[in-house]
């Protein structure tokens, strides 16, 4: 069981706790289909991973054996068991993390996948949460170099976790600055600058755990009282589907390589600076960017009893998720992949009700329809919870989506 495992359960009480404080003071921080957008998109990311094997130790295990008699040699003796080993570890991961990071921002292909955590156009606990599903898989070349130290793969690990866990917090907009945090580490302050797009904050404060290598190479931004945060991106995504976030701009490169008639730009233009696009593909597919001076949020407006059905819909989701990551190496490939698919389709459906998309009214009876007739195949008392689920979200639906004319209002207003 991973760290980050784990740590979900404490991730979601302090969305709870915030969110409650949101409602009391009345912040206006959460939107319940962004957050419930952001929610997907990390389970999407969290269940890609139950079926999907990273590269990173399969290469630097192989490659640390290989080593190990230079490491003997120079005396490099790495303890999980020692703190000061640990925080080195942590100190030495995040300025990888800090390239890889950098990198994300600055190269069409990692931007492809590392767009998603910033599509959302609200900044609270639940954007930390909204994390891709994993795109190229070229990402370890950035920690190979700490084989350079001899750090053990254990170690690695964990301080991979230990960096990932400490972001969570930074994604609040309510915790002010700290004038000596905001010299070493990455704080709620310097990050909301990284999320938002602002010119003048575009592609700054790329640490992890410390924004130490941010003021060594030139990425610093402060956040400015006078220029307020937009949160999202210049080119937005306007969908809550979690599979559309990710695909966003493997489409759009996809697109490009199709249209454009140059052959060296087809091969290319995946590794070149992010937002290049040809000349000719952009002629052909003009992508406006998003007007800084008149910014709205993407907010379609749905029946109160459609928002507390996607609700309902997402907490069932969430809850049927975390067994399956607890227990997922207890169970059969089948059994995995038939849990993650149907999950899947769950996100991406509620996504799409959120969205007002036309069809989605078909597509979740659809979907209730499949799911009631594979529980017959479930064992013990999976069949009967299974199919009543289907049956009462199906009868609910039918109502909402149907019959209902309740009118239709926005949850909240810019």
């Amino acid at each position: 069981m991973s760290l980050v495992t784990l740590a979900i359960p404490f991730f979601l009480l302090a969305v709870l706790v915030e969110l409650a404080l949101d409602r009391k003071f009345g912040w206006g921080l959460y939107r319940l289909n962004d957050a419930i957008g952001s929610l997907s998109t990390g389970i999407l990311s969290r269940l890609a991973g139950l079926v999907r094997k990273g590269l990173l130790l399969l290469i630097y295990i192989p490659l640390y054996e290989l080593l190990t008699p230079y490491y003997q040699a120079v005396g490099f003796n790495w303890s999980l068991d020692s703190v000061w080993h640990l925080l080195l570890a942590v100190v030495a991961y995040d300025f990888c993390y800090y390239w890889k990071h950098r990198m994300a921002h600055e190269i069409n292909i990692f931007w492809a996948d590392h767009l998603v955590h910033h599509q959302s156009e609200d900044y609270n606990l639940t954007t930390a949460l909204r994390q891709p599903c994993g795109g190229l898989p070229i990402g370890w070349i950035f920690y190979i170099p700490l084989l350079l130290i001899g750090l053990p793969a254990e170690l690695l690990v964990t301080a991979g976790a230990i960096d990932l866990i400490y972001q969570f917090w930074v994604h609040t907009q309510k915790f002010p600055k700290v004038r000596w945090m905001e010299w070493i580490f990455v704080t709620p302050s310097n990050h909301r600058v990284h999320h938002a797009q602002n010119r003048i904050y575009v592609d700054k404060n790329y640490g992890g755990v410390f924004i130490i290598w941010d003021r060594l190479f030139g990425s610093y931004q402060e956040e400015l009282q006078q220029e307020p945060c937009i949160y999202g991106v210049r080119k937005p995504l306007n969908s809550f589907d979690p599979l559309a976030a990710n695909l966003q701009h493997y489409k759009r490169m996809a697109l490009d390589a199709w249209h454009t008639r140059s052959w060296w730009d087809k091969l290319t233009l995946w590794f070149r600076r992010t937002g290049y696009r040809p000349a000719d593909a952009e002629a052909v597919m003009p992508v406006a960017s998003t007007d800084l001076k008149h910014f709205r949020r993407f907010d379609p407006v749905l029946s109160r009893g459609q928002r507390y059905y996607a609700l309902a819909q997402h907490l069932c989701f969430s809850a049927a998720t975390l067994p399956l990551l607890w227990y997922a190496q207890q169970l059969s490939l089948s059994q995995l992949w038939l849990g993650v698919a149907l999950l899947a389709l769950g996100l991406i459906v509620n996504g799409r009700i959120l969205d007002r998309y036309p069809t989605a009214r078909y597509w979740e009876l659809a979907r209730l329809g499949l799911l009631l007739t594979l529980s017959v195949l479930l064992p013990g008392p999976l069949a009967p919870a299974i199919a009543g689920y289907s049956l009462i979200s199906a009868l609910a639906w039918w109502r909402l989506a149907f019959v209902g004319k309740a009118d239709r209002v926005a949850l909240v207003s810019d």
